[in-house]
């Protein structure tokens, strides 16, 4: 789409899932090491006008954003959307907890941005899995053509592979009601808490908590010592977790051992819509799944860095007290705050759902060219 449009495109070629991904003139192979990709970035980015990175995970990104003041180049950051399924995020210099959108209520003034309706973009988390899987997949395949690659993971692109494959397998024999929000409801009042994907920037940057089972052992604590004595918590896993790490058991251990045996639930999957309307409250680390919670007017307490955790959206009394006293978010900010986010940082579109990859691309595409006019 940017050749479409007269810009000439180069792509970083650090493995094979990436050579994969790019077969068309214009790719950089780059097998140095890691340090010889950060002491020649200011060289390799001189004849650039913009450079554009998938998320902040990495030595590669990390060492791009981290230049980007001594850099020429806009630097752009994609990421999946904050709004999702049928939004992607585009920003400058950083998303999520080093996003520069507003962190307080006057920054989301009325009148609110107009939005157009997007289109929605299907579902998405088989071609999701499917992308994840092959990329890994194939990087164990052609890893002796780069041997000084510094994966972005804290596990290896072969676990991941296979957890991606042997866990989208398991869920499709799982039973329906275990996820129902009904049938969760019905054993009596509830709250949710939102598991990141394990290894993600999203823990490893913006967290006080080094992994989910540090998240959890902080909110199960919290929530045996100070919770209602007739509320419950249900542990939900992130849809893209590879598996590698038994949550399920991490889970019913720490809740054995804090004397909540009986009122602790874990699932993976379920309609989070139903999940937010049925539910006390949320608490997340900084996972985006908040959003959608505070979009059905779901209290919600933040425990990491998050560009939506400010007072009038997200409770700000500690962890203890959110329990018994949960405050929900100001609806009319929140519709406020949806509109200015979208407007300023989201396309409509979706980076795997394959109907939507040309719209996507053109939706991310105009907003280079309205930052070069």
């Amino acid at each position: 789409m940017l050749e479409a449009r007269g810009a000439v495109v180069k792509r970083m070629i650090f493995n094979a899932g990436d050579a994969l991904n790019w077969r068309r003139p214009g790719g950089i192979t780059f097998k140095d090491t890691a340090k010889a990709w950060i002491d020649g970035l200011e060289d390799l980015a001189s004849g650039f006008s913009d450079i554009v990175v998938f998320g902040e995970a990495g030595v590669y990104n990390r060492a791009v954003l981290a230049a980007a003041e001594s850099l020429d180049a806009r630097i752009w950051v994609l990421e999946n959307g904050y709004f999702r399924p049928d939004w992607v995020t585009v920003e400058r210099n950083g998303v999520n907890g080093s996003s520069a959108l507003p962190r307080f209520r006057d920054g989301y003034p009325e009148p609110a941005p107009h939005l157009p309706e997007p289109a929605a973009v299907g579902k998405i988390l088989p071609h999701h899995v499917a992308n994840i899987s092959a990329y890994h997949a194939v990087q164990v395949i052609g890893k002796a053509l780069f041997p000084h690659y510094a994966a972005p993971y804290v596990f290896s692109p072969l676990k991941q592979c296979v957890g991606h494959m042997r866990r989208y397998i398991s869920l499709a024999f799982r039973k329906a009601e275990n996820c129902d929000a009904e049938v969760i409801k019905a054993r009596g009042d509830f709250f949710i808490a939102c598991l990141q994907r394990e290894g993600d920037a999203q823990l490893l940057r913006y967290s006080r908590y080094a992994d989910n089972r540090a998240f959890l052992t902080a909110v199960i604590s919290s929530f045996a010592a100070k919770a209602p004595p007739a509320t419950r918590l249900l542990v939900k896993n992130h849809p893209l977790d590879p598996g590698l790490v038994n949550l399920r058991a991490v889970t019913m251990r720490l809740a054995e051992e804090r004397g909540l045996a009986g009122r602790v639930d874990f699932i993976d999957g379920g309609n989070l819509a139903a999940l937010c309307r049925a539910s006390r409250g949320m608490v997340v680390n900084n996972s985006s799944a908040a959003l959608s919670a505070l979009g059905f007017h779901t209290p919600v307490k933040a425990l990491g860095d998050a560009f939506f955790d400010f007072e009038g959206l997200t409770d700000q009394q500690p962890l203890d007290g959110f329990w018994s006293k949960p405050e929900a978010p100001d609806a009319d900010l929140f519709t406020r705050f949806r509109a200015h986010v979208i407007a300023q940082s989201q396309v409509n579109g979706n980076f795997h759902e394959p109907h939507a990859i040309l719209p996507t691309a053109r939706g991310i595409v105009d907003v280079f060219e309205r930052a070069s006019d």
